[in-house]
């Protein structure tokens, strides 16, 4: 096991310096009202229009989403890549992956 660290003059320092800057008797604590007392505000209309209208807003979008994007229509002569991304490549299986055709005499296995 390590022994632990000696404390640092400047731990000590400012320690002692912020130690002097707290008030010596402590304040009390702030007195509330009663809980009798305290009521809460009803909501007003205001905001529960508000919120019918987000949510109307937010099921009206995803609704609309659900059907997909609109797409625009695209002229004959414009490829349908982007040009350069890709080029003129072609997938291709590599040759590891591909299936052996293998003969075998159990039908079975066919």
């Amino acid at each position: 096991m390590s022994q632990p660290l000696p404390p640092d003059r400047i731990d000590d320092l400012l320690s002692g310096f912020y130690k002097s800057k707290l008030p010596s008797p402590w304040p009390a604590a702030p007195a509330f009202a009663e809980p009798a007392k305290l009521r809460m505000a009803a909501p007003s209309n205001r905001a529960r229009y508000t919120l019918a209208a987000s949510v109307a807003l937010l099921l009206g979008t995803c609704w609309y989403l659900s059907n997909g994007l609109p797409t625009g229509e695209r002229p004959a002569n414009k490829p349908a890549t982007v040009p350069g991304i890709l080029g003129d490549g072609s997938a291709k299986m590599p040759k590891e992956f591909e299936k052996k055709k293998e003969l075998s005499s159990s039908p079975m296995l066919n």
